[in-house]
């Protein structure tokens, strides 16, 4: 995909630099000449140009997602085809994803913690109403940004503001055949057991997923780990998780109960909505604050100053005219 770097699509994105690739795509940071700012571009990889399912599903993606209009979602600009390569114009994120904020401070607090995951309670609520699966929850798919903006609710000031990337591209992948038996590879940490065994997904899917973010966000690993995919896969489909308190035994018991019923095996002792999961974590969270629970004691760090130390999570960025 390097070759791609110097590129003008459509006459007006110019791709200036390669962000990252994933196991299904790679991102390029890319100037519009037009309306002169900054984009994203993702390239979804092997797509095969003479798959027209393939294609035909990848707009169809691309307008569903550009439709879901969420401050917690990342806005979809544009969905170009040109010399047998299909491209999703996107918003640019300047920030880390939760995966690399994990792997910075290996746990987070549970304030911090819970905010990100309410964030992304709010935009998959109003993406399961309209029936719209993202089936690919994981921190590399949740962008940080940091602008002053309280989102979350009134007795919270972090001005974090979380971006829920990829909708749709799991789905695109599967109907082109890049997938193996409903597992995508690399992401089988956060898969449902459902998707495990290859089953019709549900809202609850995405839940389960979120709950698996949950525990890794606190334990400072997921829940199951093994040597291959499928072998995590099987772990979801028919092994009970251990609990969040043997990693992390500081946390309160009411935080790990919220955190194990979102990874209860079966989709109905779960929580049934976004909403309910969002509003099980702001309960917990405002016991423990009225409690004075130490748990929460601490003030939210910010992204630009990491527990530890070690520098800012922004790098100093390329400026583009």
């Amino acid at each position: 995909m390097s070759q791609l770097e110097g590129t003008l699509i459509a006459g007006r994105y110019e791709i200036r630099e390669h962000i990252a690739t994933g196991g299904m795509a790679s991102v390029f940071k890319t100037w519009d000449h037009r309306v002169e700012r900054i984009v994203a571009i993702k390239v979804l990889r092997s797509l095969d140009k003479n798959d027209l399912r393939a294609v035909e599903r990848f707009r169809r993606e691309a307008r569903a997602a550009a439709a879901l209009a969420h401050p917690n979602a990342v806005t979809i600009y544009d969905f170009v085809e040109e010399g047998g390569q299909y491209f999703l114009v996107m918003e640019y994120i300047q920030g880390p994803t939760l995966k690399q904020l994990i792997t910075q401070r290996r746990r987070l607090q549970v304030r911090e913690a819970f905010e990100i995951a309410c964030q992304v309670c709010s935009v998959l609520q109003v993406a399961h109403a309209r029936g719209f699966i993202h089936r690919d929850i994981k921190p590399q798919n949740i962008m940080l940004t940091w602008n002053g903006i309280t989102p979350l609710s009134q007795d919270l000031s972090s001005g974090l503001w979380v971006k829920l990337t990829d909708f749709g591209i799991v789905r695109v992948a599967e109907d082109a055949g890049l997938t193996n038996s409903g597992i995508v590879l690399g992401t089988a940490d956060y898969l449902s057991p459902e998707q495990a065994r290859g089953e019709t997904l549900t809202a609850s899917s995405d839940l389960y997923s979120l709950g698996v973010v949950l525990f890794e966000m606190l334990a400072g690993r997921p829940p199951f780990v093994g040597p291959t995919a499928v072998s995590i896969a099987m772990q979801h489909a028919s092994t009970n998780p251990p609990l969040l308190r043997q990693f992390n035994p500081s946390l309160p018991i009411s935080v790990e109960r919220v955190v194990m019923r979102a990874l209860e095996k079966e989709p109905g002792e779960r929580f049934h909505s976004a909403i309910e999961l969002q509003q099980a974590l702001r309960a917990c969270l405002r016991e423990l604050v009225q409690q004075g629970h130490p748990a929460v004691a601490s003030p939210w760090q910010g992204l630009a100053s990491p527990a530890g130390g070690g520098g800012p999570l922004f790098p100093p960025q390329r400026q583009y005219p």
